[in-house]
């Protein structure tokens, strides 16, 4: 019963993360979890969440607009991710990881230094999609997908693009949860196809799933509070606290 009761703050810490941010559920959830529960457990039961906080999202933020993404997007994210799965036992991880976190502070300054001169920025309340199905856009889809199936990380060049757009905070924040809920729909049909997806799990994940919604909804109402410059300076720092996360993790 205590295992239950760490395992619930740790999902509910997570899930108020991920409401104030839009990301970060699973790493920050992931490696705690796997303490208590196991990693063959903690995987699935991970998918299982990831899903259902991305689409309560989706519904909470009401953004329409999301819809207009195209669907060669979603595609370029599905090639990669096989890519990414075939190429996991050739790829580096650990150089991949320092790859990754290398761009992740670069970026990092890069922003901070735009933050700091340039105090004026307008922000977009429309998707353009073909700022998503440009080249730029597709390959930013199909890098995602080879870390997701690499590194089961595909947030960072997806949030470095959008970060790029300059969305509204409520936009960018959609457009992230959509993305994210296409990948776990597809992680889940996964496990459940090779029967990762046992009944003690879905007991679980049924169980500990108040807590995660409540943390998730104190995390967007603190979100709400914020002003989209507020916003996107949290989002940086949360990215960049990921790429040393992936980092440590990897060595």
């Amino acid at each position: 019963m205590e295992k239950l009761y760490l395992v619930a703050l740790v999902l509910f810490l997570s899930g108020l993360i991920h409401g104030l941010v839009g990301f970060a559920f699973a790493l920050t959830a992931l490696p705690l979890l796997a303490l208590f529960t196991g990693v063959k457990q903690a995987v699935p039961l991970m998918a299982l969440y990831s899903l259902t906080i991305n689409v309560l999202l989706v519904i909470i933020l009401k953004e329409k607009k999301i819809f207009k993404i195209p669907l060669r997007f979603f595609l370029a994210l599905t090639i990669g991710v096989i890519l990414g799965i075939q190429g996991f036992n050739l790829a580096s991880e650990y150089l991949l990881r320092i790859t990754l976190f290398v761009a992740i502070v670069f970026f990092f300054i890069w922003e901070m230094y735009r933050y700091r001169y340039n105090k004026e920025v307008v922000y977009s309340h429309e998707i353009d999609s073909k700022l998503f199905s440009n080249p730029l856009g597709l390959s930013s889809a199909l890098i995602a997908g080879m870390l997701g199936g690499l590194l089961n990380t595909p947030g960072p060049p997806l949030i470095i693009y959008l970060s790029f757009l300059r969305l509204d905070k409520d936009l960018f924040k959609a457009t992230l949860q959509l993305i994210f809920a296409f990948i776990a729909l597809n992680a889940v049909i996964n496990h459940l196809l090779v029967g990762n997806i046992t009944y003690d799990i879905f007991k679980t994940y049924i169980l500990i799933l108040p807590f995660v919604i409540m943390g998730l909804y104190l995390g967007q109402k603190l979100y709400s509070r914020l002003s989209n410059r507020v916003y996107y300076y949290m989002v940086n720092v949360m990215l960049l606290i990921t790429g040393i996360l992936l980092l440590v993790k990897g060595h």
